[in-house]
């Protein structure tokens, strides 16, 4: 019995521990202000630096772009749809606006992004334009 509690407060102690470590990263996420990025930041740099962060394979924040962006063309046919969808998702994120809902509960809610809607068309366009995130 004494074992079993002992290994019960391990497992609490790594959750929670993994709990503090997501939310220091979304944090660190939403630091981010307009100002930090730079206007001629290529759109693959500002993915990588603003998207990429929280949207991994990984799923450990957000889920991943890549499957993200398969719900998103299976919807928006057309380049300009994509594009279109994408940005005015990023502009007001909300749950029940969401395209990609496989295992949205399991995630935290998007906070909204300090970008300008040029910068967010143009990362839209690098997402639709490459094949692997």
């Amino acid at each position: 019995m004494k074992n079993k509690i002992l290994i019960l407060g391990a497992t609490l102690v790594v959750a929670l521990s993994l709990i503090t470590e997501l939310q220091q990263k979304n944090t660190q996420n939403t630091n981010y202000t307009a100002n930090l990025v730079k206007q001629n930041q290529s759109p693959a740099v500002f993915y990588k630096k603003q998207c990429g962060f929280c949207h991994t394979p990984e799923e450990l924040i957000a889920p991943d772009m890549n499957k993200i962006k398969t719900k998103y063309l299976e919807k928006f046919k057309s380049k300009d749809a994509f594009i279109k969808a994408v940005t005015n998702f990023v502009k007001n994120p909300d749950k029940k606006n969401a395209i990609y809902t496989d295992g949205i509960e399991n995630f935290m809610d998007m906070p909204k992004m300090p970008f300008k809607e040029d910068q967010l068309k143009a990362v839209a366009e690098y997402i639709y334009n490459t094949e692997k995130l």
